[in-house]
């Protein structure tokens, strides 16, 4: 009854008076009105969906059984065209998506797809669509696919400059820079009078060249300085064997090796271990010919400063004892007293020292209780 006096009043038709009762219901519920399913919609993920009803506006072609009827109207239009005029707008499509920035590369690889399967016989347009398909490619980095495509685009015109171009510039990405140069030389050969199209390729394989130089000399310091690293290893090692150090493997092949200075002296990376506090230090460069007593001594007092851990201040040049752990026939925890006045290289060819790695020492004081202990857990020879 509502609706018969809307439509009296209104002078509108019995649906139209239905719709607008139905709205007042919403209403007064606090409901907003019902929409035109055809008005814009305010869901943003139904956006994409209601353009691409609208051809201007499509990002892609929607399936026939979702065409409205614009695209039908499309499609018509389609199907009395010539298929070489459809495959130069769909060319023309891409090429519009692929200037527009990578977000719309998707689309225009629809559009070159479309393209070519209006399979309309022109050679020369189907190759320079899979020619610019391959920089589409290329761009994202699938250099086999941009190949794939120069090599169907030289098929139909073995005369596409652009096709040889690309396919050389994918093939030096995937670091084939032989295979690259014989592209380019093709292109250099097809571009004939064309001076811009000459002097690009000139400058492709110019550059191709540099390029391959460096990489020549790289490769040439690469061999010299890994000869020179070999011929150093060997020397090191000579010496080492020359001064009867018994060592390890992992002396001559660790992070932190000794090296020879000029004068043909070698220095050590050494580490002190204070085991009183399960400390250690190390030192990067210490000269075989200095003595553990100038070395502690710029180290600990009176010299140097004293060390945070050492609270009750025994640890002094005058108080400290250094010990190198030896092989003593299978007797663990074996241990050899250094004299403080001996250089390294004399403590390194004591009895039963093994340099496994860095040379390590420990470092105790006399004054301190733990001495007595330290003793009475390690056999002193």
């Amino acid at each position: 009854e509502e609706a018969e006096k809307i439509k009296e009043s209104k002078k509108v038709s019995k649906e139209e008076a239905e719709k607008i009762k139905d709205d007042l219901e919403r209403v007064s519920m606090g409901i907003p009105p019902s929409r035109d399913p055809k008005r814009f919609p305010d869901d943003p993920d139904e956006i994409d969906k209601y353009l691409n009803q609208i051809p201007l506006f499509a990002k892609v072609r929607p399936r026939k059984e979702d065409q409205g009827d614009a695209w039908k109207m499309i499609e018509a239009i389609e199907a009395g065209q010539d298929p070489k005029e459809k495959a130069k707008n769909c060319k023309q499509n891409g090429n519009d998506c692929y200037k527009a920035g990578k977000r719309r590369w998707n689309d225009a690889l629809t559009f070159y797809q479309q393209a070519l399967d209006c399979e309309c016989g022109d050679l020369r347009l189907e190759s320079q669509v899979y020619s610019n398909r391959a920089l589409i490619h290329h761009h994202r980095q699938n250099y086999g696919r941009a190949i794939d495509d120069c090599k169907e685009a030289l098929k139909l015109n073995h005369k596409n400059s652009k096709a040889y171009c690309r396919a050389g510039q994918a093939s030096e990405a995937l670091g084939k820079p032989k295979e690259a140069m014989k592209w380019y030389e093709h292109a250099l050969k097809w571009a004939k009078d064309d001076f811009l199209k000459r002097n690009y390729v000139a400058n492709l394989i110019k550059k191709l060249e540099i390029s391959m130089e460096k990489k020549k000399e790289s490769e040439r310091v690469k061999a010299m300085k890994k000869d020179a690293d070999r011929k150093f290893a060997d020397l090191l090692a000579e010496s080492i064997k020359l001064r009867k150090i018994r060592t390890t493997v992992d002396t001559l092949s660790g992070d932190h090796k000794p090296m020879l200075d000029k004068n043909g002296c070698l220095h050590w990376p050494v580490v002190f271990m204070y085991p009183e506090f399960y400390v250690t230090d190390f030192v990067q460069d210490m000269h075989e010919l200095r003595s553990f007593k100038e070395q502690l001594g710029q180290m600990f007092p009176p010299k140097g400063t004293q060390p945070q851990w050492d609270k009750k201040k025994h640890y002094t040049i005058k108080n400290i004892a250094v010990y190198v752990e030896v092989e003593n026939g299978g007797k663990p925890h074996s241990v050899r007293e250094i004299n403080m006045e001996d250089p390294l290289a004399e403590a390194l060819i004591q009895k039963g020292v093994v340099v496994g790695g860095v040379p390590t020492f420990m470092i105790l004081s006399k004054a301190s209780d733990y001495m007595q202990h330290f003793k009475s857990t390690h056999t002193v020879v």
